[in-house]
């Protein structure tokens, strides 16, 4: 009778902490921090920075790189991975949709799972596009960076090329919001948006397809946890 009572109380030890064990991994802290640039609909200097409607059609089609430089999920190092999330912010629920393309070549890997997890579950999970209007893609994404230049290219499904604008008081400035009237990511983004005009933004992913050269973006920095 004790042997039975003490391998009942291993058996149920073994199931808590394969339980606990569980938990731990099922939900891991995680932290992200780096470089954002994005290009949109709109004419440059975007109207919806400033409370406004999009300058077409009421549409805020935009295509946002993620660029980070630091980054943990759980004991998984995710520096120097880049995702582009490319998506409708001004489609209605049952209309809404959102393509990822993540750095990679594969859906299986430990980096990719858990900048999937990010992505869509934390950063654009206030969109909530359901799975038959979300495109994943794991791809090579090529992703260029200096003062006046930003460039993200996947094969032939996008370019993005901003050139930030110079300041006229101060040519070695560039063009600036400062203190930001942005709902999105209101506090996940630095107050400062360092403005920009698209060289190129063209974008091709099924039926859903546009140019936007010529329109506004900007770029800025980031900080998004699970704390």
């Amino acid at each position: 009778m004790v042997f039975r009572c003490k391998k009942m109380l291993m058996l149920f030890a073994v199931v808590l902490l394969f339980c606990n064990m569980g938990s731990l991994f099922a939900d891991p802290d995680w932290s992200i921090s780096g470089e954002y640039f994005e290009g949109c609909t709109c004419n440059p200097g975007c109207p919806c920075l400033f409370g406004s409607e999009p300058t077409y059609d009421r549409k805020c089609e935009i295509s946002g790189v993620f660029y980070i430089k630091k980054g943990k999920y759980g004991e998984i190092d995710l520096g120097n991975q880049t995702v582009i999330g490319i998506t409708d912010l001004t489609a209605k629920p049952e209309k809404n949709w959102i393509v990822f393309y993540i750095n990679g070549d594969n859906d299986s890997g430990v980096i990719e799972k858990a900048l999937l997890d990010i992505f869509q579950n934390h950063v654009f999970g206030f969109a909530k596009v359901p799975p038959e209007r979300t495109t994943i893609r794991y791809l090579p994404i090529f992703v260029e960076s200096s003062m006046w230049r930003k460039r993200a290219i996947v094969a032939e499904h996008l370019t993005l090329d901003l050139e930030i604008l110079h300041g006229n008081g101060d040519d070695n400035k560039p063009t600036q919001i400062v203190n930001k009237h942005f709902p999105v990511w209101a506090k996940e983004f630095d107050d400062v948006l360092n403005m920009g005009r698209m060289v190129a933004h063209h974008f091709r992913e099924d039926s859903k397809e546009w140019n936007y050269d010529g329109r506004s973006g900007f770029a800025t920095t980031f900080i998004f946890s699970s704390k």
